[in-house]
Formats: C-alpha cells, structure tokens, sequence
C-alpha cells in the first residue's frame, strides 16, 4: 500500500527537525535530501519543506532582527521553539503565507511538543513584523563582519549580490552529449538554454538520479559559474592540464571532455573515489593522484595549464549553502588565505614556462580574491596577470575578477596568470 501524502503540518515537522539539524553543524543540503527520502511527502509538500529549511537559513539574521522586540530572552527557549518561531516568522513576513495559517500551525506544532510555551509562541508570532531600518547587515542577513568584506569585494554591486544569493538557485545542467537536451525533454523535464554555452536550465520530471540523461552521462549538474572556470583555461584537445584541489572531479570532468589531457591531484582519497565513479559515468578518462599539494608533490611534472581552485569560505555559494555565514568567522578566513597562499605557492612551481595558472575560489571576500593574487604577484615576479573575459556579469578586482552571483549562479574570483620566467 501507498503511504498516504503528509498533511501539511506534517511537511512543517520535517523542515524543523531538518532546520534543527543544521543548526547543529549538519551539512544543510545533505540533511534537506535525507529528510526527504524518507519521507513520502507529496510533490507539493516537498516543495513547501525545501522552501522553509532554505527559507529560514538563509533569513535567519534578518528574522532574528524582526522577532527580537517580542521575544525578552530567546537564549531561554528550547532550541526547536526559537527554530519554530523563526520558521513561523519566514512563513508570514516572507514566503507569503495567509498570518493565520502560518500562526496557527507552528502554535500547534510548539504546542505538541512544549505545551506551556504555546501561548508565547502565539503571541510572538501574530505580533511579529517587518525589522525597523535593519542595518545594510541585517538586510542581507549577514554577520556584520562579512557584510563588510562583501562590500569591500563587491562595492555598488554588493546588495544586488547578497540579495540574488537569497534566492533559489534553478537545477543547472552540463550536457555532455550533443542530445542531452532531447533526452531529458523525452523524459518530461522543461529545459531552457543557460546563460553560458553548454549549460541547461532544467526543471526535472523526477529525481536527477532516476533520469535516463544522468545515468547514461549525457549530463552533469553544476552551476554555469563553475563550468565557466575551466572554460577560462582555454586548453585545447591533447594539451595537459594540472588540476589542483581537484574534489571530486567535476572540472576535471569538464577539462577531459573539451580534449585536455588532465591530471588530477587531491589530498582526499574519498573525493578521488567519488571523481573516478563520476567520470564513469561520463564515459571521461583522467589521471588521479591522491598528495598533499602544501609542497610540490612528487613525479608531478610542470604543465603548461594549471588550474587551482583553492579550498576557500564559500561565500559565494550562498544560495545552495546558506548555513555558512553561521559558521564562518573572520578567523576561518584568516587561515583560509593562508593556506591559498602556501597553495599559490606550490601551482607557481607546476606551471610550464609561458604557461597558464588559473586561481579560482568560490568566495566574495577580498582577503581570498585579489588580496591573494596581488601577495602571489610580489612574490613571483615571472608571473603577469592577464585579462579574464566572461560572458557574465563580472566586476575586476586588482588582477583578477569577481564573477557576480546573480541569476542563479554562484560567486566565484577568477585570476589567470601567465608564466613569464623559466623554470629553475
């Protein structure tokens, strides 16, 4: 027999106890799929359950802002009423949903679970407003600290940036096979051509793991800033490419597919695993190494395009992560750059004379974009900057260029430097 769809309040239990989770420290968008595929949610609630768990996170300052005049010691509350009330308060000040009905469900659910708090849930809620002249932090629902280094990045653009990042990201497609986009409109799904060459913009019929497209490699999610990332190589059929901090192989995979002979190093052997049965899937060959790149490992000889795209904050990934503001701190940044450096250091020594290096983070902070290339600039005079041309709204930076977060894609910092010295 079927399970019978969850009533709506039901669809609310399952986004706080997924909101709870991480709020913890849980990955947001794995704990979001786990809470999913257990349940047998309909369509419509699936829908109403993503919308909220990203819905709070990504609000989360800016409703703590509005429900902090009606609330006297929120540090009081039990954490899965003050995530209640936060969730009640995203569903009537932004998504939208008729005061009553929103008051009248996250009253039953806190009442089911702390009945004496019912009342003060009620009242909170029914009361709760609009923030009075929110600072331009708690506009954009950031921690005034990275409001700061995001305005510093982004300057006039930087509001259009934090608000495009609230937003939901659409499914986004490479298609690697020439009737990717047949394939996938056989099967149901609504596809518009994205905004870079080769992307898809899909609205599924089913889940991407249950599509004929993706199961045979026709396509590969990713977001169209990332593809554009390797396409800004500019390598040709049979050239070699060094990917460094390769992850799971996703721009590998888009290196091995324009003909690139690649080889690919990353500290995580679990990574590697997933990038080797990822390119499987793609029908896609690449050369794997697992070492540690703080040094120059060894028998990885100089290439004439090295691609590195550094472990970084993320901030640029806002839309798809919304819970790193809340973990991030300017600490972590501090010891990101860092580490960019020390990375920088090592693609220095990979890269062939006349070769190309391409520096690319996800992150919108200046301390890991054009503060990082205009160190790595002074301390090796062989390299040159080079011009950087997207077909997306950008921003230059010092040498590099910010790769703007709007229209569904992420932030990312782009720097491509050209070796000028010989090799010692």
């Amino acid at each position: 027999m079927t399970p019978a769809p969850a009533a709506p309040e039901g669809a609310r239990e399952i986004a706080l106890e997924t909101t709870l989770r991480a709020s913890s420290g849980a990955l947001l968008s794995r704990e979001l799929g786990r809470a999913l595929d257990r349940s047998s949610v309909s369509p419509r609630d699936r829908s109403l359950i993503t919308d909220l768990v990203y819905g709070a996170v990504r609000w989360r300052i800016w409703l703590d802002a509005a429900l902090a005049p009606r609330l006297r010691n929120p540090g009081g509350l039990p954490s899965d009423v003050v995530e209640a009330l936060r969730l009640g308060a995203y569903e009537k000040l932004i998504r939208g949903t008729p005061p009553h009905a929103a008051v009248d469900a996250w009253v039953g659910i806190v009442r089911r679970r702390h009945p004496r708090l019912a009342g003060l849930v009620n009242a909170v809620l029914r009361r709760v407003e609009v923030p009075e002249n929110p600072s331009p932090a708690t506009r954009a629902s950031l921690p005034a600290w990275l409001w700061e280094r995001l305005a510093s990045a982004l300057g006039e653009d930087a509001e259009a940036a934090s608000d495009a990042m609230r937003t939901p990201s659409p499914l986004w497609l490479v298609a690697f096979a020439p009737d990717a986009r047949a394939s996938l409109e056989a099967e149901g799904c609504e596809v518009e051509d994205g905004p870079v060459d080769g992307t898809l913009r899909v609205r599924p019929s089913r889940r991407l793991g249950d599509l004929a497209a993706f199961r045979e490699g026709r396509v590969q999610p990713q977001n169209p800033a990332s593809f554009l990332v390797a396409a800004c190589l500019h390598a040709g059929r049979g050239e070699r490419v060094l990917d460094l901090c390769s992850g799971r192989g996703v721009k590998a995979a888009d290196l091995a597919a324009r003909g690139a002979e690649v080889e690919a190093v990353e500290l995580s052997a679990a990574k590697v695993d997933q990038a080797r049965a990822n390119l499987a899937r793609l029908g896609l060959e690449v050369v794997h190494r697992v070492a540690d790149l703080r040094e120059p490992p060894p028998g990885v000889e100089p290439a004439p395009y090295v691609l590195l795209d550094a472990p970084c904050s993320g901030t640029g990934t806002l839309r798809g992560h919304p819970e790193i503001p809340l973990r991030l701190s300017p600490d972590d940044v501090d010891a990101l750059a860092a580490s960019q450096d020390r990375l920088l250091d090592t693609a220095a020594a990979l890269v062939a004379p006349d070769g190309v290096l391409l520096y690319a983070v996800c992150a919108l902070t200046p301390d890991e974009g054009p503060e990082r290339i205009d160190a790595f600039l002074r301390r090796h005079r062989g390299f040159v900057a080079e011009p950087v041309d997207l077909p997306v709204a950008t921003r230059p930076a010092g040498a590099g260029t910010f790769l703007l977060p709007l229209d569904g894609l992420d932030g990312f910092f782009l720097a491509r430097l050209r070796r000028r010295d010989a090799l010692s």
